[in-house]
């Protein structure tokens, strides 16, 4: 992921409202920027924090880090694999800085989809200005009936589009 601004990511995770017992997952590709200051906010607001990752490295020095914050945790996961976290639990914000390839984007929305509570929000960074990655995932995010979708400008090299999951729309 290439470098992100330290005042965007804090405006960008000023969407995280001040709510006890909120639940944070990251699904990451290696990313230090974004998990040190979701580790540092959940820390700040006693949330549970989740980075589950497709990088071995990131993996091992995350779960050295966390291992003695009892509320964040790191999951090393496989991209093509069933589920990201475990099926228990709900998240109310997931952010995705891992590059999820084309072919695997359909199958990912409807994976990402089960671990995100009811009004909960999907926080996906794309490449700045690529309106095909955009309708594709528009596209994908409206299938699994994700609501309110839109884009946030406030990073130079991403645009961050963000959904927000309703529960029992559409017959689902």
């Amino acid at each position: 992921m290439k470098h992100l601004e330290k005042e965007s990511i804090d405006q960008l995770l000023s969407i995280i409202p001040e709510h006890p017992a909120t639940r944070v997952m990251q699904i990451s590709d290696g990313s230090e920027v974004l998990s040190s200051h979701l580790k540092e906010l959940c820390l700040e607001q006693q949330y549970e924090y989740l980075l589950s990752t497709a990088d071995e490295n990131a993996y091992e020095i995350k779960k050295q880090e966390f291992s003695d914050i009892p509320l964040c945790n790191t999951k090393k996961i496989n991209l093509k694999q069933r589920t990201y976290a475990p099926m228990a639990k709900l998240y109310d914000f997931l952010f995705v800085t891992a590059t999820i390839p084309s072919e695997m984007q359909h199958e990912f929305t409807k994976k990402a989809h089960i671990h995100i509570k009811s009004a909960g929000n999907l926080i996906l960074f794309l490449s700045k200005g690529d309106r095909k990655e955009y309708d594709d995932w528009y596209r994908y995010l409206e299938e699994q009936l994700f609501v309110a979708i839109s884009t946030i400008d406030i990073f130079e090299n991403y645009d961050v589009l963000v959904a927000k999951k309703m529960h029992g729309w559409g017959g689902k």
